[in-house]
């Protein structure tokens, strides 16, 4: 089973792939929009990356308020069963 460090590491990760933003400056309760400050192109590419994964975030949170945390949980709640499956 992956820990949550894992997810949050894979996440930072992610976030990272997408805006460029250094992995240690992301914190696990950062805004992704208010505080990171991704752009709607970011936000797009990190929500395309998210579903390879098989997770969803219905548009309806995707605001000011959405943190690097909610995200994670998406991964431990268990909105994403394939995580732990080799990718082809």
């Amino acid at each position: 089973m992956i820990s949550g460090s894992d997810n949050e590491h894979q996440m930072k990760a992610l976030i990272h792939q997408v805006s460029g933003i250094p992995i240690d400056s992301i914190g696990l309760h950062d805004s992704v929009i208010a505080t990171l400050g991704l752009d709607s192109v970011e936000m797009i590419d990190l929500l395309m990356q998210l579903e390879t994964f098989g997770v969803t975030i219905p548009s309806a949170q995707i605001d000011a308020a959405l943190t690097v945390h909610d995200i994670v949980e998406r991964f431990v709640d268990g909105s994403c069963p394939g995580i732990n499956q080799p990718t082809l």
